[in-house]
């Protein structure tokens, strides 16, 4: 979120939600329900845009938003907030000075023109590390024991990179 004129005719203020929130839910659409939330995060400031830093949850409706998100067909987020305390200004423009950050949504038209997603990490992503690279050993031993089944003498069989050759 940004505090830029937005679609509602207003403007959101620049820390306007502070103090934030330890956590927050992300949604599909302001669904505002366990049923719909898709990703949790940590919101914070950098500068005067809000911005959060979250995951996908690993379950399937969640796997999909992210997939989305991902490939780049949905790139928007939007924010649900309560007990705004608004003001205009000079020129009539209404402005959020103070409100409640209740969460985040993923949406195909957000309020504000530049909620806009920079990057998108799944709960895949955050957990598999090591299974992946348990998955890059499992693949170098079934290489080496399929050399190993051919006659490959041990200086000459293939280990995958990143590995290195044991005897």
């Amino acid at each position: 979120s940004a505090p830029t004129l937005d679609r509602d005719g207003e403007i959101i203020d620049a820390k306007v939600f502070e103090p934030l929130p330890d956590h927050i839910t992300f949604d599909i659409d302001h669904g505002m329900s366990t049923a719909t939330t898709v990703g949790s995060g940590t919101p914070y400031y950098e500068g005067d845009v809000l911005r959060v830093k979250g995951t996908f949850w690993s379950i399937p409706r969640a796997q999909e938003v992210g997939t989305l998100v991902g490939e780049g067909h949905i790139k928007t987020t939007s924010v649900a907030f309560m007990g705004a305390e608004r003001e205009d200004d000079d020129k009539g423009v209404t402005h959020i000075t103070k409100a409640e950050l209740l969460n985040g949504a993923f949406v195909s038209i957000p309020s504000n023109r530049e909620a806009l997603i920079l990057s998108a990490k799944s709960h895949d992503e955050k957990v598999t590390a090591d299974q992946r690279l348990e998955q890059r050993q499992r693949l170098s031993r079934r290489m080496i024991l399929r050399d190993i089944a051919r006659g490959v003498p041990p200086d000459e069989r293939e280990v995958r990179p990143g590995f290195e050759r044991h005897g």
